[in-house]
């Protein structure tokens, strides 16, 4: 809001006061310790005001800048809102249905919520025949259908899983991707690598056994492959 028409709110809210009776030009100007004239010339627009003398007459009026200022004018210059368009919905499914393209309603449990911004900066690695996949989904496995895929202390994880990055190309630079696999109705969570017709499973958890899951006649592996994780929330 500029000062001009702050001043113009300030006129019209001391012309109410004066129609309602509260106050009146000379006892307002005597408050306020300008001369009648310079009170009239103001309310008729024919000059304007200082900031001191704006504070003079909102002190003589009782009131603050803020009280000439609607609520929703304050929130919208005071705390930038935060739109949808900021934001995606990524469901949560069953381990089961992580390999599906598409999920119909009765397939997701739930849906979070995460930065726009986030899964845009994320790159992928994909095969052509992923294009017309939901790229994103979350899984969750808890300690008890965890098979040693969790580490040692953690009850649950809720795992964010980039489907269009199903290749075993490093993600970063002298680092291994964890990916989820598919293994029946379960997904293995793993650092994969490839050994001939097997993709080789390490898990995080040391303690537990490295799966081998032969990759059948006629399939590639990237199709047991759900996709990397890109983002994990644990549960203590």
């Amino acid at each position: 809001m500029t000062l001009q028409e702050l001043q113009d709110k300030l006129r019209d809210y001391i012309r109410a006061r004066m129609q309602q009776g509260e106050t009146t030009a000379s006892a307002l100007s005597r408050d306020a310790g300008f001369q009648q004239g310079h009170l009239s010339n103001f309310l008729n627009a024919r000059r304007g005001l200082s900031v001191e003398s704006m504070d003079r007459l909102l002190h003589s009026l009782g009131i603050g800048v803020l009280d000439l200022v609607d609520v929703s004018e304050i929130q919208q210059h005071a705390i930038p809102a935060v739109t949808k368009s900021a934001f995606e919905s990524v469901a949560l499914v069953p381990e089961e249905h992580a390999l599906r393209a598409r999920f119909t309603a009765d397939e997701i449990l739930e849906t979070r919520s995460f930065s726009r911004s986030f899964l845009r900066k994320l790159k992928s690695d994909r095969s052509g025949e992923r294009a017309d996949w939901v790229r994103f989904v979350l899984i969750r496995i808890d300690v008890q259908n965890a098979r040693g895929r969790l580490p040692a202390g953690i009850a649950a994880a809720t795992l964010l899983l980039d489907r269009h990055y199903c290749s075993l190309k490093p993600y970063r630079r002298s680092e291994p991707n964890l990916y989820a696999v598919s293994s029946g109705e379960l997904c293995v969570i793993g650092y994969a690598s490839l050994a001939d017709e097997h993709l080789i499973l390490r898990p995080q958890n040391p303690r537990s056994a490295i799966e081998v899951m032969r990759v059948e006649r006629g399939r590639r592996y990237d199709e047991y492959v759900v996709g990397r994780v890109c983002h994990v929330g644990i549960e203590v």
